[in-house]
């Protein structure tokens, strides 16, 4: 009795372990778009086609895309995806048509993601302080929030510049004035540390980056992440504290 029991609770244990680790498991593609980008789908295999040899592109759901594609060269057959497509995942399939009329095995499905779109909103919780209120200044906060249109696909991550300006003249380095706090979700800070007096203020890009070892192509409109800057900057007044007074008497 004992000893089915063991077993029945150690079979148990597996089940649970094996959802466990199916529950984390990742979804990667084999492209990435964002942007204003089209991309060219290509089999490699048109290579070894002849004039009047066909190849057909079919969606995951084996519905054709549009009409099957005469081979007359290099490059001939591809099928163009358009700027436009939607976001979320895409997945496509090819077969090829000979001259004679035999169609051949389709191929693996291959994927594409196409990115959302993202606004970046900045706000403030102290729009002023004393310049020598060292025990407040860690309150001074600006904070970045972005906002895609859905969520990312596992592999993605934000990357943040800042940026400010003090009394109108563009200010360098920022550890002088304060510091991120290096997020790379949807909400990134920036902390005040700046003791001295002046109006300050803060702008910031968000952008989108292919976490290191994440498998598939990113492919980006102008190279830059799809990056976007916030819709209104935020302002920081640090004002000077007052000179320590005497007293003297009038008569």
């Amino acid at each position: 009795m004992k000893t089915t029991i063991t077993r029945t609770a150690l079979a148990t244990l597996i089940l649970l372990l094996s959802f466990t680790i199916s529950s984390y498991a990742q979804t990667y593609y084999d492209v990435y778009i964002c942007g204003n980008r089209s991309v060219k789908l290509h089999t490699p295999e048109e290579s070894t086609l002849v004039n009047g040899d066909k190849v057909h592109w079919f969606d995951e759901n084996d519905n054709p895309i549009g009409l099957p594609i005469a081979y007359s060269g290099p490059n001939t057959t591809d099928l163009v995806i358009p700027a436009t497509l939607g976001v979320g995942l895409h997945q496509y399939k090819t077969r090829i048509e000979s001259l004679g009329g035999c169609l051949g095995d389709p191929s693996e499905l291959y994927t594409i993601y196409k990115l959302p779109t993202k606004t970046l909103a900045l706000t403030e919780n102290r729009a002023a302080y004393c310049a020598d209120e060292s025990n407040s200044i860690k309150d001074a906060t600006i904070t970045a929030t972005t906002t895609p249109l859905s969520p990312l696909p596992a592999g993605f991550e934000y990357a943040y510049t800042w940026s400010v300006t003090k009394d109108g003249t563009p200010y360098a380095p920022l550890s002088d004035i304060g510091t991120s706090d290096n997020s790379v979700t949807d909400v990134n800070k920036f902390t005040m540390t700046v003791k001295t007096k002046g109006t300050y203020v803060f702008s910031t890009t968000v952008k989108y980056v292919k976490i290191a070892g994440t498998p598939g192509v990113f492919v980006q409109a102008d190279n830059d992440g799809c990056s976007v800057s916030q819709t209104a900057t935020q302002t920081i007044t640090v004002t000077p504290k007052p000179v320590k007074p005497t007293i003297s008497v009038i008569y």
